[in-house]
């Protein structure tokens, strides 16, 4: 076989040219593998989001005299508060079915309530998310019976609805912000 003088290294420049279009093939495969693993991330954070506030709304329905204190809970900063003198953690209230309940472990409708808040934000803290409640009721709704709205965020936007503030999970009339990753939930 005889090889003329013009076509030395043709094959090599085509191997180069092979590689390199495999090279872009596999960088852009790769990109979208960033995506899709970007988006179950999402997915999976709106799953327990939802969970949550789910969890949340069915709490404040079996309680309904609580509501300010079961807010009062989801929206402090505390993970201990002071109800009537008694100081209510997420694990307060609580007795064993093995033990006869003591004078000091029964509670009123608003340690009951608080309770329940403490142990719904420190179950949404386990799993990064972060919940508030709006503290005026749903912004741009009406009615007779008043709507509560739970705001669950993660990444790096808070639960705050303002019109200023550029983390916020939406503006002040509850219409989303751009880029925020959050979530509202009307209950009732």
């Amino acid at each position: 076989m005889k090889i003329e003088a013009t076509q030395a290294g043709v094959g090599l420049i085509e191997v180069m040219v092979a590689l390199l279009l495999l090279g872009v093939a596999v960088l852009g495969f790769s990109a979208m593998q960033m995506s899709a693993i970007k988006a179950t991330d999402e997915s999976l954070m709106r799953t327990r989001s939802l969970t949550i506030m789910r969890g949340g709304a069915e709490t404040m329905r079996t309680n309904p005299s609580g509501i300010a204190a079961f807010k009062a809970a989801i929206n402090g900063t505390s993970d201990t508060l002071s109800i009537d003198e008694k100081n209510i953690t997420k694990d307060s209230c609580v007795t064993s079915a093995n033990t006869a309940p003591t004078a000091g472990d029964s509670c009123n409708i608003n340690q009951l309530a608080t309770r329940d808040g403490l142990l719904l934000k420190s179950y949404a803290r386990a799993n990064d998310i972060n919940i508030g409640m709006v503290p005026n009721g749903c912004p741009g709704t009406s009615g007779k019976q008043e709507l509560q709205c739970f705001v669950a965020s993660w990444g790096d936007t808070t639960v705050e609805l303002s019109d200023t503030e550029s983390k916020a999970c939406a503006k002040a009339n509850g219409s989303y912000k751009n880029g925020a990753e959050c979530f509202i939930m009307e209950a009732y």
